[in-house]
């Protein structure tokens, strides 16, 4: 137990003899410089560099009240909230001095993810950073866990189309999810949270459960890698609604008209995201027609808008 305690303290900063001055602490608080030496086993000199280095932390606080120099460490949630909220100001900061150093966002690349907190983190700023389209492939426990950015960005309008592997409810978004528990949650043993945003960015990840790190996880935004994966996972979001809907014993007209729906809000706009040196003749100009198109109905919606106000 004193082990494991001792490496999460060190997942937080703390040296190996920090750990040990900071549980001898909350098991004798009010110990002088000296007597934690004993408790510790380590040189007093080492020992009161490590309780400054903890006093600087916050994690622990000094009374001179009684001409003696005693210790006490505070608890592990005020230590760290106190570090939270420092790091937030300290965030708030280099990012007003960064400000104007914004670099062009960055195209290409294969980039592994090596901590759940990187992929949990990636994947929140890509929702953020979202523009047109969302697609989600993840099992129960990381949808929950970017649940608040799905919800936000469909209310700012993005269209979102999520695969889920048991019963939900996401207003907003279009979904296919069993009604009861897949099969796939108990074929694998780890989750799996893979998301496709604008056609030109994604993350795939297989994180292992309870949080317990990853087994794999990329994150890329080379274009092409992207527009393949994004094609790909659509076709299988349409197949999957397909069965879905022969199931439940739906005609070949509704099947029909629920793809074309669908093809029509996640499939028309995927062009519009390829870079444009990358686009061929047809490509270009099937693009220059749609805009064309695409013109000459907003110019006609004012119009339309006035005849049938004057004929009300």
């Amino acid at each position: 137990m004193k082990e494991r305690v001792q490496s999460l303290l060190a997942e937080i900063g703390f040296s190996g003899l920090e750990a040990l001055v900071y549980l001898s602490l909350r098991q004798e608080p009010g110990a002088t410089g000296y007597r934690v030496s004993q408790m510790v086993g380590k040189p007093v000199a080492n020992t009161y560099k490590a309780l400054d280095s903890l006093r600087v932390k916050g994690a622990v606080v000094v009374d001179e009240s009684s001409g003696t120099r005693t210790y006490a460490a505070l608890s592990i949630h005020e230590y760290l909230d106190g570090l939270k909220r420092n790091l937030e100001t300290k965030q708030d900061e280099i990012e007003r001095e960064l400000k104007d150093m914004v670099a062009t966002p960055m195209h290409g690349g294969i980039f592994q993810l090596t901590s759940v907190e990187q992929v949990y983190e990636r994947c929140r700023n890509i929702l953020k950073e979202a523009k047109s389209v969302v697609l989600v492939d993840t099992f129960p426990y990381p949808l929950e866990k970017i649940r608040p950015e799905l919800l936000n960005a469909a209310k700012r309008g993005i269209k979102i189309f999520i695969k889920a592997y048991a019963p939900v409810n996401f207003p907003g978004c279009d979904i296919v999810a069993p009604e009861k528990e897949s099969v796939m949650l108990k074929a694998w043993n780890g989750d799996w949270l893979n998301i496709f945003i604008d056609c030109g960015e994604f993350v795939q990840s297989y994180l292992k459960k309870n949080n317990a790190g990853v087994h794999e996880a990329v994150w890329s935004r080379n274009p092409y890698l992207a527009f393949l994966a994004y094609g790909g996972f659509l076709n299988e979001l349409f197949l999957t609604r397909v069965g879905q809907m022969m199931r439940a014993g739906k005609d070949i007209k509704e099947v029909t008209q629920e793809l074309k729906r669908l093809d029509k809000k996640y499939s028309e706009d995927t062009f519009d995201l390829i870079p444009d040196s990358w686009k061929g003749i047809w490509l270009k100009e099937y693009m220059k027609k749609k805009r064309t198109i695409a013109s000459a109905h907003a110019k006609s919606q004012p119009a339309a808008v006035a005849k049938k106000e004057s004929n009300d």
